[in-house]
């Protein structure tokens, strides 16, 4: 039998900058996916998600998409179509099945990057194809990106593959930069408000990438050096609601910049963390306007509750929220869970994707 499990993360700071080829820092955090299998005989990838109670088949030949698109034989078929294409001699190899998850759907917390990662660790590992974490991380995003057409960045695979927490520049070759895992603890609620959908996010994107570019080209200038001040001294010569979207762009930027600065000491502020998580959800609210009276009520109960702070996670409009703690947290769930009634998940930081044979 062959076994791989891939995490999922919350993004701590960056919330849509890895599109913009900004700095982010995501944690992958131990709620999971895990994919079991066993050889067949016949030539086709027989497929049992737990979770969506359905079974699905792919044939091993497959080199164009078959199903339709968003389905979940669609990330299957792409993750397939990705690792052909980077080894185009790969041959997918017959199995039987079967896919759980303690991930939910549409939540904000990177199910579908999860999926694409253990299934291409799976895939590769099967076949002996000796891939790393970064290789691995490439192919999932291009399954997503490129085969799926979703307008996403690298952030949510890279965090899945590599696991722990770390700053990622997104560039077209991401840089990397481990962080010890802070002394904190980590609370997941679920708004049970499904996240935005592929089209709405796509517009989101859209939107921002052409309000971005526009000030890029008028002024001359790269995304990564405009700063606050310079934005404040042209605001005038703005449209208003540019310069709305700018200003959280480059608030957004520059407190992870503040967030990364103190992670990488030995002993970080946990309070002054908290206070910057808070700030960036309220950019993500009212400048990049992606958050819901559901999600900015998480974020006050939770506070009030005894969280030191927090934000929506993921695209927005919907999804999850997150809230950082002091590391024995007990209370802090028990007084959520009586006050918002939603489901509440303890989390910790975790591993990243692995495969192995069992």
């Amino acid at each position: 039998m062959f076994y791989s499990s891939a995490p999922a993360r919350v993004c701590l700071f960056g919330e849509h900058q890895d599109y913009l080829q900004l700095k982010v820092i995501p944690a992958a955090i131990n709620l999971r996916l895990e994919i079991t299998s066993n050889l067949i005989e016949k030539n086709i990838v027989k497929i049992f998600s737990q979770e969506l109670n359905e079974i699905t088949k792919i044939r091993t030949d497959i080199n164009k998409f078959e199903a339709k698109k968003g389905s979940l034989t669609s990330y299957l078929e792409a993750g397939i179509l990705a690792l052909k294409r980077f080894k185009q001699e790969t041959v997918i190899p017959s199995i039987s099945v079967t896919i759980k998850s303690q991930i939910p759907i549409a939540s904000g917390l990177s199910s579908s990057a999860a999926l694409l990662v253990a299934w291409i660790q799976h895939l590769s590992g099967i076949v002996e194809l000796d891939l790393n974490n970064r290789t691995i991380a490439e192919l999932a995003y291009d399954a997503e990106h490129n085969f799926l057409g979703i307008p996403c960045g690298r952030m949510d695979q890279y965090a899945s593959s590599f696991g722990g927490i770390f700053s990622l520049t997104c560039t077209e070759k991401p840089t990397l930069t481990n962080l010890k895992a802070p002394k904190i603890g980590l609370i997941v609620v679920n708004s049970q408000t499904p996240k935005l959908t592929s089209n709405v996010h796509g517009e989101k994107v859209t939107q921002i990438q052409q309000v971005v570019n526009k000030f890029e080209q008028t002024h001359q200038m790269n995304l990564e050096d405009i700063t606050s001040e310079f934005l404040q001294k042209v605001k005038t010569k703005i449209k208003q609601n540019e310069h709305t979207i700018l200003e959280g762009v480059i608030s957004i930027k520059e407190n992870t910049l503040m967030a990364e600065k103190e992670l990488s000491k030995s002993d970080p502020d946990i309070e002054q963390i908290g206070q910057l998580l808070t700030s960036q959800h309220e950019f993500l609210k009212n400048n990049i306007q992606v958050s819901l009276p559901v999600l900015d009520n998480i974020v006050k109960t939770g506070i009030d509750c005894g969280a030191l702070g927090g934000k929506l996670t993921g695209a927005g409009l919907g999804g999850s929220v997150f809230l950082l703690t002091s590391r024995e947290n007990d209370k802090v769930v028990e007084r959520i869970q009586n006050n918002l009634k939603l489901p509440t998940y303890s989390v910790k930081i975790d591993r990243g994707a692995y495969f192995k044979e069992i």
